[in-house]
């Protein structure tokens, strides 16, 4: 059974903002830890939140190496980069431009929904899986077998784990956001993220018992989440070609991606700007977009055109 909850309904409702794990997941919960039944929840997002901006200034807190949001990591009190590994290693409690405590910390990663379950459920025994939890392969594997073993009732994690388990006690998979990544430039989005929902879905039920299958999103209605609800592959199919024949993306052409890096980006735009230049008018059915920048235009100190 898989059921979609739409968080802008749920917030409208019940009047809060914000809301990062439904009325009706956390009633599903309650009920399978009283039934020792074991629960699989995936956010696709690990720390605790994705980005923090002051409130009173608007300053986002950024790695300078790569032009992204630093991500706020709260065991360690910290903001990291998940791009070059950039660490800023001083307490974060005041914004560093104008000093401010009134911090507004923006989205949710695995860190958050596992503080908010151990405070609503603190009888349970819930484990994260992460690259900041699982440090190595034997790591994994060890709490991978304590939840088979019944030791775990809840198990949160990211993409690592939503595909690849065949646990029998597993009845309920909830989806904390089903949206992230959705909306990414990039016409393979979608399709990547039909792929964790439909492979997430098939975690839950795989025994005996009944499994379920708790969807969160702010985009209800889209088409994608709703085909990978149905666990329909064949309409997902159908709406993906006729967009793709639509745009004449890939089966009805050939893509090829060319990126420049380099640390001045004056330079990366000029070479690119070239190559476009000697590549025009020489062969027959070849159509150039760009150069135009790269979603993470800036890693590591260089610069990226595509």
């Amino acid at each position: 059974k898989v059921k979609i909850i739409d968080l802008i309904k749920e917030g409208e409702e019940s009047g809060k903002r914000n809301i990062v794990i439904s009325g009706v997941l956390l009633d599903n919960i309650e009920k399978k830890i009283n039934k020792n039944e074991k629960i699989l929840l995936i956010q696709n997002r690990r720390g605790f939140s994705p980005s923090v901006k002051c409130s009173d200034c608007g300053e986002v807190a950024m790695c300078l190496a790569c032009k992204t949001p630093l991500t706020y990591h709260k065991y360690d009190n910290n903001l990291k980069c998940h791009l070059c590994g950039y660490i800023d290693l001083e307490s974060f409690d005041n914004c560093k431009a104008c000093l401010s405590s009134n911090l507004f910390y923006m989205g949710t990663g695995t860190q958050k929904i596992e503080i908010i379950l151990k405070e609503t459920f603190p009888q349970a025994c819930i484990v994260r899986v992460d690259h900041d939890s699982v440090k190595d392969k034997l790591n994994m594997v060890n709490t991978l077998q304590s939840f088979h073993d019944g030791e775990i009732d809840i198990l949160i994690g990211t993409q690592m784990i939503a595909k690849g388990l065949d646990f029998p006690d597993i009845t309920l998979v909830g989806i904390i956001n089903a949206d992230l990544g959705l909306h990414m430039p990039d016409f393979r989005s979608s399709e990547r993220i039909f792929q964790l929902i439909y492979q997430a879905s098939g975690r839950s039920g795989r025994g005996a018992k009944e499994g379920q299958v708790i969807i969160q999103t702010y985009d209800s209605e889209n088409p994608v989440i709703k085909a990978a609800a149905k666990l329909d592959l064949n309409e997902y199919y159908k709406i993906m070609l006729e967009d793709r024949f639509i745009l004449k993306y890939p089966p009805y052409s050939w893509i090829i991606k060319i990126e420049f890096i380099g640390p001045q980006s004056k330079s990366v735009l000029s070479l690119s700007n070239k190559i476009r230049r000697n590549l025009l008018n020489k062969f027959k059915g070849l159509e150039i977009l760009g150069p135009a920048a790269c979603f993470k235009e800036k890693i590591k100190n260089n610069y990226r055109y595509q």
